[in-house]
This record gives C-alpha cells, structure tokens and sequence, in this order.
C-alpha cells in the first residue's frame, strides 16, 4: 500500500509505503509507487516537488524510480516530476 499526501499543486509526499514481507521483493512495491507517481504526473505541473522518508530496504526502489539523497537527513528524498 502507499499513499500521495499533497497540496493538489506543486508539493507532494509519498507516505505509508509497504508491503507485506512474504510479498517483499516480487515487484508489488514498484507496482504501486509507479501508480502513485504516475497519478502525481498526471494531476501535477511538470516540475512537482514528490518527496519520502526512506527507510534502508526502501531506497533501492526509490533511487531506481529517480529519487534522490536530499542529504539533510539520511531517510529523506526527493524528485522532481
């Protein structure tokens, strides 16, 4: 499951990602950050603000979706649509 918590405009969370762990590792976690992110796309100006707390096993999948360190905090990160 995952949630988009966000001001309908140019700022966005990605919040509340998991997957349950006999279900970790089989793309069900990419299935649906690829949904959210692409409801951001579709709704938000090029050029949104998206970020997350990542969590150490989560950010493999979030550098791979364009996610990057924002180096303020080791759990933050950031994208822009």
């Amino acid at each position: 499951m995952g949630r988009i918590i966000g001001d309908g405009g140019w700022y966005f969370l990605i919040a509340d990602m998991t997957t349950l762990p006999e279900h970790q590792r089989c793309g069900i976690g990419g299935a649906v950050l690829d949904s959210l992110l692409d409801d951001i796309r579709t709704r938000a100006p090029r050029g949104a603000y998206v970020s997350l707390t990542a969590d150490p096993p989560g950010r493999r999948l979030y550098e791979s979706r364009g996610f990057t360190d924002l180096g303020a905090s080791a759990d933050a990160m950031l994208l822009y649509t």
